[in-house]
């Protein structure tokens, strides 16, 4: 049960904090953090690293050596790949709480009215990419400790707070890394949070299956006058594309029973997203690349989606003599789901409903994210997302993140490490 006088002095606290809580976000968004490649990636986790210690952390940073960056981060161009941790101990060693999140951002891309890394504040909003996915969800978790010291109480177990690169490109130099080294391990971890920015009144459980696939045909190269003479490796495409959407598709299209957001993402999806063929207008292609975006809902799974796939391409090869592919499978994740009733996802509830006055709801994420990590290779169910970015900015010109919502995410987070890890006072 949440102690409402607690809650009072946690509000006070964060509603003091507001004109530095701000500031930090700022500090973060003006740092163009785009990935790929993967910029200015160092000069970020200093910060947050300073901003640590700052609060009595024991900071250190992990570095992913230079001999794994083309396995990690193969589209990362050499650049360093660096995690920040911070640990708070209390004078108990557990429960331990890890809350972590990701400082890289997608480009910017085009059509902004604001500049895009300003930060700039109006309508009651910090605008600029990463204000919402997810800068915010990191400047949280960093002032929902500094809230609980201005207010006096502070965690009796362990904080590990944490930033992380490369989400955005699969995560695997980031937070997958720290994991690979035991960073976070059923040993040494209680509960995890990662502050995705999927909305502050949203406790996400899980996220669908992914499967990014470079598929190419072959064919047969001739004078585009003659082409009788050749093999057109984008007809062969073309075919292949028709074959996925009118065979393959409708096995996968059943209704998730989960909470997935937005609700058109209850349905397994599979999206072309880049064709390249061809030499010369009068030359008949021997090649034809594409590459295809499937979503799984959590009812599904990778090793399925790729047998019927396989079969498909069989089939269609014993149809046709002349039809020649190959599938590359750039990056497969199966979707990842958690119970709802753990004391980590109690706790969440508890200090929502006291923070917002309401209920909070369960989702699942329409992508993939770092919980995959957690969850499937750490093996600690107890891991949730929760931060306080409207997930329907993200990725999106003009992204937003509303100062209100950003206090009401901080509040609910210090309110949920005391009801996680027990309080003395400061």
């Amino acid at each position: 049960m949440i102690d409402q006088e607690l809650s009072r002095r946690i509000d006070r606290a964060v509603e003091s904090l507001e004109h530095e809580l701000v500031g930090f976000l700022r500090s973060l968004v003006h740092i163009p953090t785009e990935n790929p490649p993967g910029r200015n990636y160092r000069q970020c986790a200093q910060l947050i690293g300073l901003k640590l210690e700052e609060l009595g952390c024991r900071v250190r940073y992990e570095e992913v050596p230079e001999e794994l960056l083309p396995s990690l981060a193969p589209h990362g161009e050499g650049l360093p790949r660096v995690s920040v941790l911070g640990t708070y101990p209390g004078p108990q060693q557990r429960p331990l709480l890890h809350i972590t999140g990701h400082y890289d951002v997608v480009p910017a891309g085009p059509d902004w009215t604001v500049e895009p890394f300003g930060g700039e504040l109006k309508d009651g909003k910090l605008w600029g990419r990463g204000s919402s996915d997810q800068k915010s969800g990191l400047a949280a978790q960093i002032f929902a400790l500094q809230a609980l010291q201005t207010c006096g109480v502070l965690p009796a177990g362990t904080l590990v707070l944490s930033a992380t690169p490369d989400e955005e490109t699969g995560g695997f130099a980031g937070l997958g890394y720290l994991v690979q080294r035991g960073e976070i391990s059923l040993a040494n971890t209680d509960f995890c949070i990662i502050t995705e920015c999927l909305d502050v009144d949203t406790v996400c459980l899980g996220h669908r299956g992914t499967i990014w696939l470079e598929v190419e045909t072959r064919g047969r190269q001739s004078h585009g006058c003659m082409p009788s003479l050749g093999v057109n490796a984008i007809e062969k495409m073309m075919k292949l594309l028709g074959a996925i959407e009118r065979e393959l598709v409708p096995r996968f299209t059943g209704l998730s029973a989960q909470p997935i957001r937005p609700p058109q993402c209850r349905y397994s999806s599979v999206t072309v997203t880049t064709i390249s063929a061809g030499t010369k207008i009068n030359v008949v292609p021997a090649a034809c690349k594409a590459t295809l975006d499937w979503r799984l809902i959590p009812e599904q799974n990778v090793s399925d989606a790729l047998q019927a796939l396989e079969e498909l391409r069989r089939l269609m090869a014993r149809e046709d003599p002349e039809f020649e592919s190959e599938v590359r499978v750039l990056m497969s994740v199966d979707p990842t789901l958690v119970p709802s009733d753990t004391p980590l996802v109690q706790a969440l509830m508890e200090a929502g409903q006291t923070v917002l006055g309401r209920p909070l709801s369960f989702s699942v994420s329409p992508g993939s994210d770092d919980q995959k990590f957690v969850v499937q290779q750490a093996g600690l169910s107890q891991c949730v997302l929760y931060g306080p970015g409207p997930l329907e900015v993200a990725h999106k010109s003009d992204e937003f993140q509303p100062i209100a919502e950003l206090k009401a995410g901080t509040k609910v987070l210090a309110l949920t490490i005391l009801e996680l890890l027990g309080k003395r006072e400061g």
